[in-house]
């Protein structure tokens, strides 16, 4: 970054140079996370094994063609189920 670009950034206070910084910063972890692979499995993982809120694409034949299971894990001790849906298949890379 040269001088004069520095200079720009915070020309405005701290308080606009830590807005922009942060809206970079977003915008990062945004197109990080959509161009993460995504990885699909042949069988459903045991009970337990899956973390609640983690969500995995399992490919075990199960439903329609195009389509693969989607599971949100739950967990055991609260009480919440694993929420499984068919969805479209997401890309993979």
């Amino acid at each position: 970054m040269n001088r004069g670009t520095f200079a720009a950034l915070f020309s405005e206070g701290w308080s606009m140079a830590t807005r922009k910084i942060s809206a970079l910063a977003c915008v990062l972890v945004s197109v990080t996370a959509c161009t993460t692979p995504v990885e699909i499995l042949k069988e459903v993982p045991a009970n337990g094994t899956v973390r609640r809120g983690d969500v995995i694409f399992v490919d075990d034949g199960k439903c329609p063609a195009g389509e693969v299971k989607r599971i949100v894990g739950g967990n055991q001790m609260t009480g919440a189920p694993r929420q499984v849906e068919c969805v479209k298949r997401p890309e993979t890379r």
